[in-house]
């Protein structure tokens, strides 16, 4: 009994050792697994948010802070392709002892703003971001960081905080997805350079004092070039920034396909995976090429509403040939929505008089319509006048008749004529009493 009870707890131990266990369940909304810990993804064109997962949850950056390290440079360095800084020593300290990412750069090497953001962003190189906060910080790399925090609070990254200008592991490092987002679009929108960079697959750096020859760096979104992206490489991610942490990978990116486009931001991704085909060291890179099929597949901008379409009629009175008016949509209304959406789900809140006067002319506005999807609403659009409507004069009149004749200044009159002749009823009462009274006297002294 006692060896088949071993027997039974050794099998039970090699099962739940060797077996592997599935660290990601499939996602109801998107139908496959997700490996990454937080994801946010918007629609560039509309901003809206498509997909979100643990978005406010507070990760490590990695290297994603060097877009905020970029941000800051630019900002501070108005001419990136002749300004020249030179790569302090004490700057390399706390890089090469922990074998982070460079581009070999050397103590003293002197280099161009502009080839270090390069080499920053597509090589995720450390020293490069020591050597540029050394450079704009003054020599001071705290006070770079600081208007790193600063610049992250005005973007609106509330959740953030930076603790280096390279993203090596520190406590006081963290972000969320959503501020990723926020700090990366930004960086695209407002500075081209930045977007060129992000979106460049290799770059050649030129030969320095310290290095005699060019040094040409590749991207580290492989998936960025057909070359070196495999069964990953997808030919619509248009840029990117990547980050690795102990336990994961982050990514930053954007894809454009036809008329669409998103960025997306995934942290905290499985290191590995294996497909049965293919060992990849990056699952960041199979959630991003997922989510971005499965959006271009799912999303697209569909009608709401026309301006053609009769919203609703009203009823109007005073008008010459009719009593009821047909309402439209001020403007035609087009949203992004899932493709799968049953149109007739949408809920129309219609606010309009119960009634309205001639004349109206065409394009008046009478009310709106908001239109909702479950509890979002997706627009608020005036609802006007489909055409002219004349006022009948008649009807006019008649309606002045009845207005004055219900008006408090009719009633006014008619009150102050029943006192007058109340008043003439009760006079004459009175001066006939008292002429009867006379008379009575008169006929008495007769007598």
């Amino acid at each position: 009994m006692k060896k088949i009870t071993a027997l039974l707890l050794a099998l039970f131990f090699a099962i739940t050792v060797f077996v592997p266990t599935v660290s990601a369940e499939t996602d109801p909304e998107l139908g496959f697994e997700i490996s990454s810990e937080a994801v946010y993804m918007v629609n560039n064109e509309s901003g809206i948010v498509v997909y979100q997962k643990n978005a406010d949850t507070k990760l490590d950056p990695a290297s994603l802070t060097t877009v905020m390290t970029a941000i800051i440079a630019i900002e501070n360095c108005p001419d990136l392709e002749n300004t020249m800084v030179t790569a302090q020593p004490y700057i390399f300290d706390e890089i090469f002892t922990l074998g982070a990412a460079n581009v070999d750069m050397k103590h003293r090497e002197e280099a161009r703003m502009i080839d270090l953001l390069y080499a920053m962003i597509l090589r995720s190189a450390c020293e490069c971001a020591n050597i540029i906060a050394d450079y704009i910080g003054n020599g001071d790399i705290s006070a770079f960081v600081t208007m790193m925090n600063e610049k992250a609070k005005e973007i609106g990254a509330v959740n953030t905080n930076f603790a280096n200008p390279h993203g090596l592991p520190n406590d006081n490092s963290y972000s969320t997805a959503k501020d990723m987002y926020l700090i990366y679009d930004y960086a695209m929108d407002n500075y081209p350079i930045f977007q060129q960079i992000a979106s460049s697959t290799e770059y050649t750096m030129p030969a320095t004092n310290m290095h005699s020859s060019e040094r040409t760096i590749y991207h580290s979104v492989t998936m960025m070039s057909e070359g070196s992206g495999g069964s990953l490489y997808y030919p619509y991610m248009t840029s990117g920034k990547t980050g690795a942490t102990n336990t994961g990978r982050n990514l930053a990116s954007t894809a454009t396909k036809d008329a669409y486009s998103y960025t997306l931001i995934t942290m905290n991704a499985q290191r590995y995976y294996d497909n049965g085909d293919e060992i990849s060291d990056n699952m960041s890179f199979v959630d991003a090429k997922q989510l971005y099929e499965w959006a271009f597949n799912n999303w697209a901008v569909r009608s709401v509403v026309k301006t053609s379409t009769i919203v609703s009629e009203v009823k109007v009175e005073l008008a010459k040939d009719t009593d009821v008016i047909p309402v439209f949509p001020e403007e035609d209304v087009d949203y992004l929505m899932r493709t799968d959406i049953d149109m007739s789900s949408l809920q129309k809140v219609i606010k309009l008089e119960d009634s309205y006067d001639a004349p109206i002319q065409a394009g008046q506005v009478l009310g709106t319509v908001e239109y909702k999807l479950a509890d979002t609403t997706i627009a608020t659009v005036n609802l006007v006048a489909g055409s002219d409507l004349e006022r009948s004069n008649w009807l006019y009149f008649l309606r002045g008749l009845q207005n004055f004749f219900t008006s408090v200044w009719f009633k006014l009159i008619i009150a102050l004529l029943l006192l007058c002749v109340a008043g003439y009823i009760a006079f004459a009462i009175l001066y006939n009493n008292r002429k009867s009274k006379r008379r009575r006297r008169k006929t008495r002294r007769r007598f």
